[in-house]
């Protein structure tokens, strides 16, 4: 029965500790990867773009030749 009771008492101090108000939030890393990453992202949006501009160019031909 003494076994229990320290077991739990360990539990609950650990428990208790474990939710300190010292914790800080963590913070996302402003790292090279993270800007790269949004840099090829960036990139790509703009390729999206202009091959949207291409197709819808195109669209606009095939329509002048078939009237």
């Amino acid at each position: 029965m003494k076994l229990i009771n320290r077991v739990a008492a360990i539990l609950m101090l650990v428990s208790i500790t474990g939710c300190g108000e010292g914790d800080k939030p963590v913070k996302a890393a402003d790292t090279g990867v993270l800007k790269t990453q949004l840099e090829t992202l960036d990139q790509a949006k703009q390729v999206e773009q202009v091959l949207q501009d291409a197709a819808a160019q195109q669209r606009q031909q095939v329509e002048q030749e078939t009237k």
